[in-house]
């Protein structure tokens, strides 16, 4: 009997010699794909199953998936991993591989990336409008409107240090942010400088803290240890706290992103189905 999946051991030693993604040390515990921002709201994405096709070999399989395409690079199910385990280094090495084997036309890396800008800029205009309506809801008020924020609010999370006043304005968190596709959008440079200079209420009412994907790419990246990703989370609870924002608010947010979320699979689906190329009759070269 034909077995349903055959591994090839060649192709599994080829991609570990290619990227060191450590997927053999991948034991399946699933944190990748409950962290993934993608597969939370479409079940379009696993990393998961991504590193044990690469496990078994299905070099031929993996290069024709959509789900290359549907990953933000936000690298958090690398983050994540207990095991070390980079499915986010996989899925990049599979896309110029898609490429360089002809499997999809190379215009599709260019697609992908613009539909991933739009993808974010919707999901700020979304925020805007429900911003919007917070204001006009009378949830903002004259004490808290007047109010300046000072930095030292936002110096601690929970216990957990930001370093917020170590920042120096270098710019690594905005170059390692995968949402920060211009600073109307989100720029965590922005956003920790806003809470350091007392702009931290003019912070809050912008999209930028609830855009935040939580993939702490910007704190790993500092050289100083500023903890991007816990200054959006501080300025998210100080909006909750001092009434900006109620529980109508997050639930409205967290149904319209998935939404987004799904619709920008949609189309990243249909570029992909355009652009995948027939398989070629003649064998692969690796």
């Amino acid at each position: 009997m034909k077995a349903a999946i055959q591994p090839k051991a060649w192709h599994r030693r080829w991609i570990n010699e290619a990227v060191r993604a450590e997927i053999n040390l991948c034991f399946t515990c699933g944190s990748c794909a409950v962290e993934c921002p993608v597969n939370r709201a479409t079940q379009g994405l696993d990393p998961r199953r991504l590193v044990w096709m690469a496990n078994l070999g299905l070099m031929e399989d993996l290069l024709r998936l959509l789900d290359l395409w549907l990953c933000l690079e936000c690298r958090k199910c690398s983050h994540v991993c207990p095991m070390t385990v980079k499915p986010s280094a996989l899925i990049a090495f599979l896309r110029w591989e898609a490429v360089r084997e002809g499997v999809v036309d190379e215009a599709l890396s260019d697609q992908r990336r613009r539909l991933q800008e739009r993808l974010h800029r919707e999901r700020a205009g979304v925020v805007r409008d429900l911003l919007e309506q917070a204001r006009d809801g009378g949830k903002e008020t004259a004490h808290s409107a007047s109010t300046p924020l000072s930095w030292k609010r936002f110096a601690r999370f929970h216990g957990h240090d930001t370093h917020v006043a170590s920042c120096f304005a270098c710019g690594e968190c905005s170059n390692a942010c995968p949402v920060c596709v211009d600073r109307s959008v989100l720029d965590p440079l922005v956003l920790v400088r806003s809470a350091l200079l007392g702009y931290g209420r003019e912070a809050i009412m912008s999209p930028a803290p609830w855009l935040c994907l939580q993939c702490r790419s910007c704190s790993r990246a500092c050289s100083h240890h500023v903890q991007g990703h816990l200054v959006a989370l501080a300025l998210r609870e100080e909006a909750e706290r001092q009434g900006w924002v109620d529980a109508e608010f997050l639930k409205a947010w967290h149904e319209k992103d998935k939404v987004l979320f799904q619709k920008h699979a949609e189309r990243v689906g249909d570029a992909h189905r355009l652009l995948l190329k027939e398989p070629s009759s003649s064998p692969s070269a690796l």
